[in-house]
């Protein structure tokens, strides 16, 4: 199935997605837990400083986890 997008309708979000056959599925999400929903996430990025012995500089990187939507799939045993 292939990811087209991401509704979010009156607080609710889907995500929508395309069957081969060109079929519309909608997927209920929820808030990714570990961006906030932002879809970004603070990394710290190694520097390496020969005379001072290096430092960590911290940058913003895409969440992994919603791959930077800012949701993820609801689970199936969750409940609203």
């Amino acid at each position: 199935m292939k990811l087209s997008g991401l509704i979010i309708d009156n607080g609710k979000a889907n995500f929508v997605f395309y069957g081969p056959d060109g079929r519309k599925f909608e997927e209920p999400a929820k808030e990714c837990k570990e961006c906030s929903g932002t879809g970004e996430v603070s990394l710290d990025k190694p520097v390496i400083d020969y005379v001072n012995g290096g430092y960590l500089e911290e940058i913003n990187g895409t969440c992994e986890d919603c791959e930077g939507y800012g949701y993820v799939v609801k689970d199936e045993q969750e409940e609203s």
